[in-house]
């Protein structure tokens, strides 16, 4: 019974791959981004000393206020996405996290090649559909970004699954169907998909003004389209509530933002100054260097990200796509495409609107590092449309894709990866003879909020200087911990980088304090530089 079972089995599955052989590549490329973020090495970049190791820890330990601004802007994203990763290093060894992160972050191209194969007419042989889906989904795993941010723990590759995702979903949407009961189940499970990837990374909201673009100009009567959209957006607001929303919710009751502390200056929480304390430096400095930015970016990643890199594939896009829907719109276009007409109309302005809304808003190009996985897709799509024979287009696409891959180039010179080792961050922290009574400031801009799982839970941590806030501002927010601090009765100690010495000085001089630099010693990691470790002691304020 068991045999004929597994034989079954078998058979089924020698079956699917004579019919699909690329969706066995599909998978061997999903395998493949796992070794290569195995042999690439550890994530402990300035993100992950940050917040990705804290925020979990406090969310998993209930720190939201015992603790304050830690780790900067950053202490109030929201923490779920990185519990993962977290929990996984508490009980596994670093590696194997390795592993599975990378395996995880490369299902996108699993999704690239379902995405590519829905998209091609039905009436291609399904086995050609699978080796150009296969093709489609190789040159888009390999991308500047795409590799640099392989098994980084900002998880950026990990959030475009839900993006791409939604993407497959909205792919089977006919216009014969539009409006019917199935067909708005599928378009509202595209919206959960979407809104699950906002609610865990609100740096993805671009690609909700990107699928709802790519759903309104899918063929169909007008009032089936706005069905659409609706279960499009009640789908994107379940999602986005579910994953999101209570978080948003902690942070209103806590500070009067839901997105605290960002754009301040529209929800105007009384704690914080009103200011937008967005990361503007990125942003194009006119209209004449947004409408060439692929242009500048792709020559000169550090125009859109801290690290150097190179992809230019956005930039064929850019340059294709307006050429292909003016074939298009002048009827002067290829009569034979392989890509259907409604999978054109989804991609082309899911891509356009969701690049333009991230250029005017964050312009870092991790954020949109999915437009640089769809883009092998987009260009494919373009060169379809070039009125000449079928062949010489498969060919042009084979080339250029080639050619494509071959250019890229990324870099992580700014956070070397170190090698796994046992457990993912290790830290050797001083020993307090009184960690009930304890408390721990932090100042400067260095981040050093990881080592804070490693200390005693009762300690308390506050970073009275940052980024965030400074004790000159005399916002209300470090008003509150001027006061806390003040109150505190116990041993003080500061934990700050050597580089920003005279920065802390000042911060702790401003709360009465002063280190006792022979009292000093370092707190040593396997993650970042040392760190300095200080008794505080009271002074009279001048």
């Amino acid at each position: 019974m068991v045999a004929n079972r597994l034989r079954d089995l078998w058979d089924r599955f020698e079956a699917r791959v004579r019919r699909e052989p690329g969706l066995v590549g599909a998978w061997a490329l999903v395998v493949a981004f796992g070794l290569f973020v195995l042999i690439h090495g550890k994530d402990v970049s300035w993100d992950v000393r940050n917040y990705h190791w804290y925020n979990p820890y406090a969310l998993l330990t209930g720190r939201r206020g015992f603790d304050v601004a830690v780790a900067q802007h950053a202490t109030y994203y929201n923490p779920m996405i990185d519990v993962p990763v977290y929990a996984g290093a508490q009980v596994m060894p670093a590696w194997l996290v390795g592993l599975l992160l990378g395996l995880v972050q490369g299902l996108n191209a699993l999704l690239l090649y379902l995405l590519t194969t829905r998209a091609l007419d039905a009436r291609i042989a399904q086995s050609i559909r699978s080796w150009i889906g296969m093709g489609i989904a190789a040159a888009g795993l390999l991308g500047g970004m795409t590799l640099q941010l392989g098994g980084v723990l900002s998880q950026d590759l990990t959030v475009s699954l839900f993006v791409l995702g939604a993407l497959v979903v909205l792919m089977r949407a006919e216009a014969a169907t539009a409006g019917a009961k199935d067909d708005l189940f599928r378009v509202g499970a595209a919206g959960v998909l979407g809104g699950i990837a906002i609610g865990l990374k609100l740096t993805m909201m671009p690609f909700a003004f990107g699928l709802a673009a790519g759903v309104a100009v899918l063929s169909a009567p007008w009032q089936e389209r706005w069905k659409r959209i609706a279960a499009l957006g009640a789908g994107g607001l379940i999602g986005a509530i579910i994953f999101g929303g209570s978080w948003a919710l902690v942070l209103w009751r806590e500070t009067g933002n839901p997105i605290f502390p960002y754009f301040n200056d529209v929800f105007g929480s009384p704690l914080l100054l009103s200011a937008s304390y967005r990361d503007t430096r990125f942003l194009p400095s006119g209209m004449l260097e947004a409408w060439i930015y692929p242009f500048l970016f792709s020559v000169d990643g550090t125009r859109v990200a801290d690290a150097p890199f190179r992809d230019v594939k956005i930039m064929i896009v850019y340059i294709l796509a307006p050429i292909a829907l003016a074939l298009w719109s002048m009827r002067r276009a290829a009569g034979d495409r392989v890509f259907s007409d409604q999978s054109v109309r989804l991609l082309f302005a899911f891509s356009a609107v969701s690049y333009v809304v991230w250029l005017n808003i964050f312009a870092i190009y991790r954020y949109v590092v999915t437009l640089e996985l769809a883009a092998p897709l987009l260009i494919a799509m373009a060169i379809d449309f070039v009125p000449t024979t079928l062949r010489y287009r498969r060919y042009a696409t084979a080339v250029v894709l080639t050619l494509s891959v071959f250019a890229l180039g990324w870099s992580s010179a700014i956070d070397p990866r170190p090698a796994w080792g046992t457990r993912f961050i290790a830290v050797d922290v001083p020993t307090l003879e009184h960690p009930d009574q304890s408390m721990v400031l932090m100042a400067g801009t260095e981040p050093s909020s990881y080592v804070i799982p490693s200390f005693p839970p009762q300690v308390p941590f506050l970073r009275i200087d940052s980024w965030l806030d400074t004790p000159q501002s005399h916002t209300r927010f470090g008003n509150r911990m001027r006061m806390r601090v003040a109150a505190h009765r116990g041993p003080l100690f500061a934990i700050f980088a050597d580089w920003e010495r005279a920065r802390v000085l000042a911060a702790f001089a401003e709360y009465g304090l002063a280190i006792e630099p022979a009292q000093c010693s370092k707190i040593v990691s396997n993650a970042g530089p040392p760190l300095n470790w200080c008794p505080l002691t009271r002074r009279a304020l001048a």
